[in-house]
């Protein structure tokens, strides 16, 4: 370490194309070194061109204008940000990179790779990691549950959660699986539980649209579409078991941050690869780890040992740091 960042905050830049899911995992690792060291954080979003953006990473490097700020530690997540990191090394080499993600290139280009283990990223300087980063923690779990607990106490215990996802470039969310997931709803609604659903900006609109119908016929849901205040983090705090739509690594292990049982819902894989690659890969790891197998009408679970890749890889992360 320099004796600059001995006596002051150590300035860390988080690197993304602005994209919300790729973001938090980068700032969710940072957040979480911050926890750990006296760290400034500093987002910036790369906004290149669609021409320059299509690009692959070294030709971006090449032909790109990078117009970043200093700093000691670079975070990235996501395509866009690989030639960021490669500009930032080259321009200070002192500068330590972190790319989050599988890069697709030798993992050595940066100084540390965060990746999920489902991807089967191999290196000297890679960390692997049940899921991905997020920024889920129990602080932020009970702050939420109580900034909502107004509407949380207008429905009666035992609570499900339902965390719907949609459409992705490896699953659909067909009429089928769509059936699937309200099947589940009306299961749990039938044995006595109350909703917290919530969809995404990926789920398709049918589905919306079917979701405010079934709500429109229940006095004990909560359905959020979008409008108005996320109570996602409240939705974790207040349920008793939560249902997350297996298309989305990120919602599954931020569920399993708050050591509640957690379930599968189907979706339709785009091919037989999406069910039988990676993604059961990372299925399976998630089961052993925290008993999340497929929804077949439970209504409880076995709890466990919570959740917090987040949290073990900064840590890792700083022994990295201090050891340079």
């Amino acid at each position: 370490m320099s004796e600059r960042a001995a006596v002051q905050p150590l300035r860390c830049l988080v690197l993304s194309d602005g994209r919300r899911g790729i973001e938090n995992q980068a700032l969710g690792l940072a957040e979480r070194l911050a926890r750990l060291a006296d760290l400034h954080i500093d987002t910036h979003v790369i906004a290149h061109s669609k021409a320059i953006a299509a690009l692959p990473p070294k030709a971006q490097l090449r032909l790109a204008s990078f117009e970043l700020p200093d700093c000691d530690i670079a975070i990235g997540c996501g395509r866009q940000a690989i030639a960021a990191l490669l500009f930032l090394k080259r321009a200070r080499s002192d500068v330590f990179t972190v790319y989050v993600q599988d890069p697709r290139q030798m993992p050595n280009v940066f100084d540390l790779v965060i990746a999920p283990e489902h991807d089967g990223v191999m290196g000297e300087n890679v960390i692997e990691m049940i899921g991905s980063p997020n920024r889920v923690t129990d602080t932020k779990i009970i702050g939420e549950t109580l900034n909502f607990a107004d509407g949380l106490a207008k429905l009666p215990t035992p609570r499900a959660a339902i965390l719907i996802g949609g459409t992705s470039k490896t699953h659909k969310l067909d009429q089928a699986a769509h059936t699937t997931h309200m099947l589940a709803a009306q299961i749990l609604v039938d044995a006595g539980q109350s909703l917290l659903i919530t969809t995404s900006r990926r789920t398709p609109e049918f589905a919306v649209l079917a979701w405010k119908q079934f709500v429109s016929d229940h006095d004990n849901i909560w359905l959020h579409d979008g409008e108005g205040p996320n109570p996602y983090f409240a939705f974790l705090g207040g349920a008793d078991i939560i249902l997350v739509t297996e298309d989305s690594t990120n919602m599954l292990t931020e569920a399993c941050v708050t050591g509640k049982p957690v379930y599968r819902l189907p979706m339709t894989p785009k091919s037989a690869s999406s069910r039988a690659g990676k993604f059961q890969t990372l299925y399976d790891a998630l089961e052993i780890r925290c008993g999340v197998v497929p929804y077949a009408g439970q209504i409880e679970g076995a709890d466990y040992e919570p959740l917090h890749e987040t949290a073990r890889v900064a840590s890792l992360l700083l022994e990295q740091l201090n050891n340079r």
